[in-house]
């Protein structure tokens, strides 16, 4: 892949290219106003994650009510890096890496003599949560080759190397936040770049108990409200608005039929907001909702589903013993 083009910033013994421009200031905005013009209003999750929303999402995930993080992280502590990829010689590309206390705990399963041959291609669309990732990991592995992505890496699949033999990292969960049908196409997409011999482990969260998993998303210290309110704060930035995150409430609740979480922000008055990039005010009602997150749930049927469709099979599924979480090893047919 040729980054010529891009700007690239040094970041300590690593480098970062920076392909967002590539998308554009003008998309996100057309993005974000068709969203909050919409019926029902609407904001992409992907703007949780400024500096802010992502220290405060790395505090949700320290949780005693948000087990994903924890459970995930049991799981990968326990599972063979043998059973996953050949260490040798293979590019670890993680997508929407974040903070890097997951992929942390696979490279230390990589053996000394083999770190050398391990490229690590972070992928997010926060520079700076991936430069304060990057820094801190190349300290740990000052032998690992890292190159940071700044790209939204649902519509840039492009820009990920294809050269050498690939892992593919999409840990979290994150699947979940995207519609049925997205998700589906986004595997097939990863699978499209995939050739034989390659991995890709992906995180999902499975169904359970409706208390269990509205908990998760209303925590007593109130932190999930402040992470969600805190993208009204992203897009003023972005679109120049007005946006005053106290008026309104966090709304996070289960929906049985769609099997997902589905988070909110409720207007607690009337709420004009002023943009200059919509030629009259946005009018909010009290009581109108913006949707700004789904979480969805899986069982095993539907990670079956996902993978037939994307042309790919189910290696492993390597869940905790209640079966609240798995990480499943997607190959290339």
């Amino acid at each position: 892949m040729d980054y010529s083009t891009r700007e690239v910033v040094e970041c300590g013994s690593a480098t970062i290219i920076n392909c967002l421009p590539e998308i554009g200031h003008e998309t996100a905005v057309e993005e974000i106003i068709d969203g909050l013009t919409s019926q029902p209003k609407r904001i992409s999750s992907k703007f949780f994650y400024d500096k802010k929303g992502s220290g405060l999402f790395e505090k949700i995930t320290a949780l005693e009510e948000y087990y994903p993080s924890r459970t995930e992280k049991a799981i990968l502590q326990s599972l063979p890096l043998c059973a996953i990829t050949d260490c040798s010689d293979v590019d670890i590309v993680e997508l929407g890496s974040g903070d890097h206390s997951k992929i942390t705990l696979l490279l230390e399963k990589v053996p000394a003599a083999s770190l050398p041959g391990v490229r690590y291609f972070p992928v997010d669309i926060s520079r700076p949560a991936l430069e304060a990732s990057i820094k801190e990991l190349t300290c740990m592995f000052p032998g690992l080759a890292v190159q940071g992505i700044v790209a939204d890496y649902i519509h840039q699949m492009h820009l990920v190397p294809g050269d050498r033999k690939k892992l593919y990292c999409f840990l979290g969960s994150t699947v979940g936040n995207l519609d049925r049908e997205e998700a589906m196409a986004f595997v097939h997409d990863i699978s499209e770049t995939m050739n034989p011999g390659d991995g890709f482990l992906i995180g999902f969260d499975r169904i359970k108990e409706v208390r269990i998993l509205e908990t998760a998303y209303n925590d007593a210290q109130g932190l999930t409200a402040q992470f969600n309110r805190n993208i009204l704060n992203v897009v003023n930035g972005l679109i120049e608005s007005d946006f005053n995150p106290e008026d309104f409430g966090h709304r996070a609740f289960y929906d049985r039929e769609c099997q997902r979480i589905e988070m909110h922000l409720e207007a607690m008055t009337d709420v004009c907001v002023k943009t200059p990039f919509t030629q009259e005010d946005i009018l909010i009602s009290k009581g109108e909702r913006i949707h700004t997150e789904n979480s969805h749930k899986f069982d095993e049927e539907d990670i079956r589903m996902i993978a037939g469709n994307a042309g790919l099979v189910v290696k492993n599924i390597f869940s905790d013993e209640r079966e609240w979480f798995s990480l499943v090893q997607y190959g290339k047919c």
